[in-house]
């Protein structure tokens, strides 16, 4: 039976979620909305061969992942493969094709998933299996194989563990760390998410995520190695020339009025970049921030969500004001961001080629002829911009 792959798959493929943990609601939005500039929401070779290719991608994982979790033990790279059965059918029966996405599950996760559904894909030969625990939970499995062969060619699976299933080593490991990226307060490990992605490169290669949660920090090691931070900072560690930075940036998308600064992200990622980002105002619904260069207090991003008004939320208005939103004059609208940007990032925004962004409305994107970062606005339909955002490879280095 042949069926179009829902969204969901697409986002099991990506692998680990987008999300961090130790912000509250309030927070979470605004990341999200800086990240992905999208106005009025709230919201990451070679092929196995035949079974034993399939057995040979466990012991990979195994070696590359090697958790410190109590109730898995690490594991080395070993000659034991998995023992799954060959049918003479010249296509896998269901049973088979999922015992070896279980094994594979057990291996890497530690426990089975429930299973909620398995979709064969005549067209393509291969068989998608989707694993869940709940709608709520970050508990997951997407697994694509061959129903010829049982070749695992692509497969993305998440588990979350409690602190209790924390080894001593990896907590102390990301203790450590933290510290050495400046993180002052005591770090008191809440849980573990461990992702296992296979098959979404070029080359194929297996990407192990073991991603430490605290209440006020998250730490991301992927295949035994740091790769990046985010964490909570206290408002007596930023120096008033970046906390003045932030007022000046939010005050250009709004004039007067107090900014109460109420929470401070510090997010940083291996070689990557430092960033640090102010969240202003006590309205949840309306959050308002800037994330700034953490070493040169150069804005990146600023977003004040109180003056994206959305007239309505039912579906046919809204597709309504999505149509107007596109239809505005562009002219327009890069004179209203330009007054904005120029002061924001010191350039001339004029100078910039205007892109409107069709599946987003509200969204333009400013790409420059001479390589300069493109900048992305946000706009209302009265043509007031309320977020800017610098677009590099990870903004804000969340997950």
């Amino acid at each position: 039976m042949e069926e179009h792959e829902p969204q969901w798959y697409e986002q099991a493929r990506k692998g680990p979620f987008q999300e961090p943990k130790f912000t509250d609601s309030s927070a979470e939005k605004v990341i999200r909305r800086v990240q992905q500039g999208r106005p009025g929401q709230a919201r990451a070779g070679y092929r196995f061969r035949g079974l034993l290719a399939a057995a040979a991608v466990v012991l990979v994982l195994a070696g590359a992942g090697a958790l410190y979790l109590n109730s898995i033990p690490a594991k080395e790279g070993n000659s034991a493969g998995i023992t799954l059965p060959v049918e003479s059918d010249p296509v896998l029966t269901d049973e088979a094709l999922k015992k070896i996405a279980e094994q594979l599950m057990r291996e890497q996760l530690g426990k089975t998933l429930p299973f909620e559904k398995l979709l064969r894909q005549e067209n393509t030969g291969q068989a998608n299996l989707v694993y869940r625990e709940n709608e709520q939970s970050e508990s997951f499995a997407f697994f694509q194989i061959s129903m010829e062969t049982g070749e695992v060619t692509l497969f993305s699976m998440s588990a979350s563990y409690g602190p209790e299933e924390i080894g001593s080593k990896l907590i102390d490991e990301a203790r450590q760390k933290l510290r050495e990226l400046g993180y002052t307060r005591d770090f008191q490990a809440t849980g573990l998410t461990r992702y296992a992605v296979y098959g979404r490169t070029a080359d194929k290669t297996v990407e192990i995520q073991n991603v430490v949660h605290a209440e006020d920090a998250d730490i991301n090691f992927t295949n035994g190695v740091y790769i990046r931070a985010n964490f909570a900072v206290d408002q007596n560690e930023v120096s008033q020339e970046l906390k003045q930075a932030g007022v000046q940036a939010i005050r250009l998308l709004r004039s007067g009025g107090e900014e109460a600064l109420t929470k401070i992200l510090r997010s940083t990622i291996e070689g990557a970049g430092d960033e640090i980002t102010l969240i202003y105002g006590p309205a949840a619904g309306s959050p308002r921030s800037v994330t700034l260069d953490y070493a040169t207090h150069a804005v990146l991003d600023v977003s004040d969500y109180s003056l994206n008004v959305i007239p309505s939320v039912d579906p046919k208005r809204q597709a309504e004001f999505d149509q107007q939103l596109l239809e505005m004059d562009n002219a327009e609208l890069q004179s209203a961001a330009a007054a904005i940007a120029d002061k924001l990032y010191g350039i001339r925004l004029e100078d910039y080629m205007l892109d409107k962004n069709g599946p987003r409305p509200g969204v333009i994107t400013f790409e420059s002829s001479w390589g300069a970062p493109a900048i992305e606005a946000s706009y209302n339909l009265d043509g007031v911009m309320y977020s800017f955002r610098v677009k590099r490879e990870s903004n804000t280095l969340l997950y």
